[in-house]
This record gives structure tokens, sequence and C-alpha cells, in this order.
């Protein structure tokens, strides 16, 4: 996979104290007709605002700052934008800390002498277009090639990390669990390719459902799972109710009807006791099979087959 210059990383933060490297930078980038800006910050920590704020696509790192020696700085800076390409910025004589940081997640490295000419460019553009390609099969392998949505892994990795902020910064959370009653049966009447189009619709409809902040993921052939972020209990309701409106128009696009119903488990996450993710997941396993034991599907709809003559 090869990027175009236009689709190359625009915002370039270089993190280095040297006045002569940084003009000479600046100077190479711009010989090279690179569609980017360039903003310098001599130390690490005032990278940090930068990085928070979202203001840099690729980064040139310095392994001698005033406030970092070594790969601490690259830790650091990986440490606070792991999804940011770094390029690393040495001397001859600390070319083997470049290559552990290589190991460790950087994009490349560069020997500040060979700056000038063409190296700087191929290294900035390259580091460029591997990241792009390692983001694109990572974001693969971790969603579902039916339903698009996050697979079991990705959810995870999402939801993780989603609920270490949301006991940090004290702020409340719901997770949903909804399975498809009868899917089986489906599949058994009018064929696979139906059960996997009434999948799909489902998803979608989850998807409309829920914001962009929240996370959305097949956990199984007939299981969904959200974990609507920063929602408190109180809103539940409104928000099953917007999922059944979004289901509800699903099926009235399709061109035979057939019964479809989903079966929703609720798990609310208090930061102030702070359940995993594994606990939230079996709460709402345990609240979604005793709505279907008792045979309550609120969210029932009519779906039908898309696949015509079926």
């Amino acid at each position: 996979m090869r990027l175009d210059k236009a689709a190359m990383s625009s915002r370039i933060l270089l993190i280095e104290d040297n006045p002569d490297y940084v003009r000479l930078v600046e100077e190479t980038l711009k010989r090279g007709e690179l569609p980017c800006s360039v903003t310098c910050v001599s130390r690490v920590a005032d990278s940090v605002p930068m990085l928070d704020a979202g203001e840099a696509d690729l980064i040139l790192l310095d392994l001698g700052l005033p406030d970092s020696v070594g790969l601490e700085g690259f830790h650091r800076v990986r440490a606070q934008a792991p999804d940011i390409p770094i390029v690393i910025l040495t001397g001859l004589d600390d070319i083997d800390r470049a290559r552990e940081a290589l190991l460790d997640g950087a994009q490349d490295y560069l020997i500040k002498d060979q700056l000038e000419g063409n190296f700087l460019i191929h290294a900035v553009r390259f580091a460029a277009e591997r990241h792009a390609l390692q983001q694109e099969l990572q974001e693969l392998a971790l969603r579902d090639p039916l339903t698009g949505l996050y697979n079991r892994r990705g959810f995870r990795l999402l939801a993780d990390q989603s609920l270490r902020l949301a006991k940090r910064n004290a702020r409340e959370s719901v997770l949903l669990m909804a399975d498809v009653d009868k899917l089986k049966a489906i599949n058994d009447v009018h064929g696979h390719p139906t059960g996997d189009q009434a999948l799909c619709a489902v998803a979608r409809a989850f998807t409309s459902a829920m914001r962009d902040s929240d996370i959305v993921a097949r956990l199984s052939g007939d299981e969904f799972v959200a974990l609507a972020v920063e929602a408190s209990p109180p809103g539940v309701p409104s928000l099953v109710s917007r999922l059944r409106e979004m289901l509800a128009e699903e099926g009235a696009s399709f061109k035979r009807s057939l019964t479809l119903s989903v079966s929703i488990g609720i798990a609310p996450f208090d930061p102030k006791a702070a359940p995993t993710l594994d606990h939230l997941i079996e709460a709402a396993d345990r609240d979604m099979y005793r709505e279907k034991a008792a045979g309550k599907h609120p969210e029932q709809v009519r779906l039908s087959d898309v696949v015509e003559g079926a």
C-alpha cells in the first residue's frame, strides 16, 4: 500500500533542543516540497499538551534532550501518543539505542549527520506509509468480517481502556448485552444468507442507536454488546427505545417479514465500585437471560427476508 503526498502526515512535531538541527530539518522538508507543517519543542514535557490535543501526525524525536536521556524520552512520548508514528533522531554513538527503539515501536531512525539530502524526506514519507498500513491491518484484526462491528478482541481492548478512564474521571457507563432469539430457526427455515442479513440489520440498528463515542461489538454468532460511555442508568430506557426504533426502520425496508426478537441485558458501571469488564459482561448476561426466560421481549420487531424469493 502506497500513500500519495496528499494522504501523508501533514503536522510534524519535532522534539529537538539544538537550533541548528531544527533549522536543518525545517529547510530539508521545505526543499522536499512535502505538504507538512513543522512545530518544534525542546523538551518532552513541552510536547505533552500538543499530543493531548491531537495536534501531531508524526513525531521526530531526538534521544538526547534536557529532560530525558536515551530511551526514556521515547518511552514517555510513546506512552503519551501510542497511535502516532515516531522517527528517532540520533548520533553515530547512539545507534544501538535507536535500534532498541525500533523494537519498541518506533517507525525508523535517522543519523543526524545524514539529515541533509533525501534521507529525511524518505524517512518521513515511509514512516507515514508503514504506520498507516499497520493501523489498517490492526483494524482488520479487531473487526467482525460480517457486520463490520468490533469483534470480541477489539471490544475488550477498547472497553477496558474506556472503563479505566471512567474510573479515573468518576464517570458512569452502562453495558448492554443483546441476544438474537431463535436465530437457528431463521437459518433453518430461510437459509444462512437470511440469518446473516438479520445479524447485519441488528448491527446497523445498534450503530445508529448508539453515539460515536460508544463501543459496539458482535461477541459471537447471535450475541451483541455495547458500552455506552459516560451514560447513566436513568438514560437507559431512552437508549433502548431508540434501539427499537432503529430496528423497526431496518425491518420496514425488507421485502418479506419474519419475526426477530432481541433480548437485552443491562449492567451499570459505578466508578466507585469499578467492576471489571468481565463482571459487567456476566451481570448483563444474567439480566439478559432473565428477560429471555420470562418471555419479555419489548424490543420485538418485524424484520423481513432481504433475499427476494427466499
